[in-house]
């Protein structure tokens, strides 16, 4: 289904879909995190062979809210994207984000990396359709969760003296996560606040 314009009629009708290779965060040969100012481009479909190890950021945004739920991982073992959603919509006792959206955008390196996806959301109803450029928008969630995520991560190391590795970072995402999605709430609400 090719969309050339778009807009949510209502909250949770519309989520998009990111799985994509981080480009400032890094995992060094001692499983140390590194930040790297210059970005570094690697495809998701050749991630779990680059010769770096990279960080893989698994995201699901509501289109109107901006609202978010987001998970990290190593490009070495990728996630299924259904696990991940799954995870993403049930409801969690800790976050406010869950529900099955009516459509979802899904990238075609997406659709291509985990096959399995699309048969799944149809088995739920939701209608999945690959994104134009001007529906791809919710990029600036991508950008701002790897920001958050290594000021995250610095602030953690400074704190505790001790290097994030990718057990720790387990431990940092979910206040990463909730202080993330409260700074895109405020420039989401200060958007709409200025038309």
């Amino acid at each position: 289904m090719l969309l050339t314009r778009y807009q949510s009629p209502y909250p949770n009708y519309a989520h998009q879909l990111f799985v994509t290779p981080s480009k400032h965060l890094i995992v060094l040969k001692d499983g140390r995190l590194r930040y790297q100012s210059k970005p570094v481009e690697v495809s998701l479909g050749v991630v779990s062979t680059a010769p770096r190890e990279h960080l893989v950021h698994y995201i699901v945004a509501d289109h109107t809210s901006s609202a978010f739920y987001a998970e990290t991982r190593s490009g070495r073992s990728l996630q299924s994207a259904v696990d991940f959603l799954r995870r993403a919509w049930q409801k969690k006792e800790d976050f406010f984000f869950h529900g099955i959206p009516e459509v979802l955008s899904v990238p075609a390196a997406v659709a291509e990396t985990f096959p399995d996806v699309l048969p799944w959301l149809a088995s739920l109803g939701v209608r999945a359709f690959a994104p134009t450029s001007g529906f791809q928008a919710g990029v600036h969630q991508v950008r701002h969760w790897d920001k958050d995520l290594a000021e995250a991560a610095s602030v953690h190391e400074y704190l505790n003296g001790v290097s994030v590795d990718l057990s720790t970072l387990e431990q940092i995402i979910s206040a990463t996560l909730k202080r993330s999605n409260e700074a895109s709430l405020s420039r989401s609400a200060q958007k709409m606040s200025r038309r």
